[in-house]
């Protein structure tokens, strides 16, 4: 009986097993690395897990949605994983803060994400929803009087680590920038040229799947500004706008990582009902925008008025099987992007603060 297992496993040639593996979910492999020496074998090697985490995101339906929820009037923080899987869109609560300081999450890369207050009296740590387990950082770090601090996590394919960015300001700097290696020590200082170095407003941290980081800062009150960090060389550098057409100047703008790729959003203030998305083509140092969809939006929920959508601009989450999901006024929407946003679906509606993440989950994350 042995025998005719192990030539069932070793008759496959060694990729092509590693493809049929890398398309089962991580919780499902597992269990399967306890079958036997040769799969613990192939699903804990790095070359597998990357190429798992590759497969995962381009499975054909998206298995969970995290949504970091924020009651103002009990001072709770609440993380929900919305299973869609064979459902509705369920909330099913994953964790449960109570804290009075505001409790701030980062997008997550790899299924990790970093957690922390906005004041900084706690430990600023990873935390993972699957094993529900955090990782304190040190904070050692290598300014005084931060103010505005803000985190993010990144991975490098290449040299593969993880990295921790934290962007702040001081009492005389608009921006600095520090990086700690994970399982290291020690925060180093990123080289902020002078001009850069008067950027403010740094939204939240992007990952891309090439190891790059990218920001959107402001220059001014009429300004934005990209900034992208190399994880492997730790340098900034600010990369170009999208070509956007003159009449459509004045826009909420928004930075999104989907597919692995960063994608560029404008959602226009003199067309409330429109969104226009690029999608940022990486290849070394060369970079191109493409623009992919101008969507019409679907009218706001009874009770929302139209200011709301512009203090609080729609962001894209997901692009999968030709549609596209959108947070908007604390909704989840799934739009055809063959009817260029004509039809739609309201597929989760929240009645507080939320910010919602698509989680891709990794073996590395386990």
């Amino acid at each position: 009986m042995s025998k005719a297992k192990n030539t069932e496993t070793t008759d496959l040639p060694s990729d092509l097993f590693m493809e049929i593996l890398s398309w089962i979910p991580a919780r499902a492999l597992l269990k399967l690395r306890c079958a036997c020496k040769c799969w613990y074998s192939i699903t804990t090697d790095l070359a597998f897990v990357r190429l798992h985490h590759q497969q995962q995101q381009l499975l054909p339906r998206v298995t969970s949605v995290l949504a970091f929820h924020r009651h103002f009037t009990d001072d709770v923080s609440l993380l929900s994983r919305l299973d869609v899987v064979d459902a509705t869109w369920v909330a099913r609560d994953v964790a449960v803060w109570h804290s009075r300081p505001l409790l701030v999450v980062s997008p997550p890369c790899h299924g990790l994400f970093c957690l922390y207050h906005v004041d900084m009296d706690f430990d600023v740590c990873l935390f993972n929803p699957t094993t529900r387990k955090s990782f304190s950082l040190p904070h050692n770090f290598t300014s005084v009087n931060i103010i505005l601090s803000d985190f993010c996590l990144g991975y490098h394919p290449v040299s593969r680590q993880y990295k921790v960015i934290h962007t702040f300001c001081t009492r005389s700097t608009s921006l600095v920038m520090e990086v700690l290696t994970v399982g290291g020590s020690t925060w180093r200082k990123v080289e902020v040229s002078s001009a850069l170095g008067m950027l403010t407003m740094l939204n939240r941290g992007r990952p891309s799947a090439t190891g790059t980081m990218y920001w959107l800062g402001q220059r001014n009150l009429l300004e934005d500004a990209i900034l992208s960090l190399d994880l492997e060389n730790e340098r900034i550098t600010e990369v170009p706008f999208p070509d956007i057409e003159p009449q459509h100047e004045s826009g909420n703008n928004s930075l999104i990582e989907m597919e692995g790729t960063i994608h560029f959003a404008v959602h226009w203030f003199t067309m409330v009902d429109w969104m226009d998305i690029w999608m940022l083509q990486e290849s070394g140092a060369h970079r191109v925008w493409i623009h992919k969809f101008h969507l019409r939006l679907c009218a706001l929920p009874r009770g929302v008025g139209q200011v709301e959508r512009v203090l609080r601009p729609p962001t894209p989450l997901l692009i999968n099987q030709g549609k596209i999901l959108i947070s908007d006024c604390r909704r989840l929407v799934s739009y055809d992007l063959a009817g260029k946003g004509f039809q739609h679906e309201v597929v989760f509606q929240a009645y507080d603060d939320f910010f919602p993440f698509v989680i891709v989950e990794s073996l590395d994350s386990f």
